[in-house]
């Protein structure tokens, strides 16, 4: 009878709702079931949270797990400033590192974008509000600008794309923006041309220069990509400062100007 009333007393949530209510991302979620680092059970292929567990883990444990998240320390590096490559060996991580850095953007004065590449742009709006963040706001506000690059690379080369990121930024400065926040997620084989995509870095990075932009990169380490650490040294030559971010707890940062940096020559 005890045991029947407190599987009354208990209420399950689901992945998504616990996402929306700790106002991040459903991979976020996710990660920490499978690491145990959240009470949980699962039930078959899916998995549910008690309430009351989540209640008691909030108050116990998310504000240490949150300065101790690796993942926080590179969205506050990439926010410094800067053309920064990042490196993801788990796509969708991704969607989880844009959401915390749009969520830790200064919105004093700052214009956001999010260029789209394999992603849809309905798609980037859904994560984002679903994580908590404005977006539906910031949008009409003007404040928020999502681009799909993809489809502009794609119809019209990489200088049009790349073209549209530095128009981006020249128009926030322009209407009294203080400068733009922006994130992009490229392929390792962007419309099948890995020169293009190197064409369209280049002359990102060299637009960029001297402009008030923390711009980042986030690329999907596709090891069925042939080449791909070849082409992740290609990309490393194109940024200031780069970074790795694996599935597990550590993140490796190499934040080096002078080893990586192309340096502006001094004439």
């Amino acid at each position: 009878m005890k045991n029947n009333l407190e599987e009354r007393n208990m209420e399950f949530l689901t992945i998504l709702e616990v996402a929306q209510i700790l106002k991040t991302h459903t991979n976020t979620i996710y990660k920490m079931c499978r690491e145990g680092r959240l009470p949980c059970v699962k039930i078959g292929k899916e998995w549910r949270i008690d309430r009351t567990k989540l209640a008691e883990f909030m108050e116990s444990g998310t504000k240490q797990q949150k300065t101790e998240d690796p993942l926080l320390g590179v969205v506050g590096n990439a926010l410094k400033g800067g053309h920064v490559l990042g490196v993801f060996t788990e796509q969708d991580n991704i969607a989880e590192f844009e959401l915390e850095f749009f969520k830790a953007a200064p919105k004093n004065g700052r214009r956001l974008l999010k260029a789209c590449w394999w992603q849809h742009p309905d798609d980037v709006r859904q994560y984002l509000a679903q994580g908590g963040f404005p977006i539906e706001e910031m949008e009409a506000s003007g404040s928020f600008v999502i681009a799909d690059l993809g489809k502009i690379f794609c119809s019209s080369g990489p200088i049009s794309a790349a073209e549209i990121w530095i128009a981006v930024a020249k128009d926030a400065l322009k209407h009294g923006f203080k400068g733009l926040i922006g994130s992009g997620s490229p392929h390792f084989n962007c419309c099948g041309s890995h020169s293009a995509l190197l064409e369209f870095e280049g002359a990102l990075d060299k637009g960029l220069k001297g402009l008030p932009v923390a711009g980042v990169c986030s690329y999907f380490m596709d090891n069925d990509v042939p080449g791909a650490f070849s082409k992740f040294v290609d990309l490393v030559a194109e940024h200031d400062r780069f970074f790795i971010k694996t599935d597990r707890k550590s993140t490796r940062l190499n934040s080096s100007h002078t080893d990586i940096s192309r340096m502006p020559s001094s004439a």
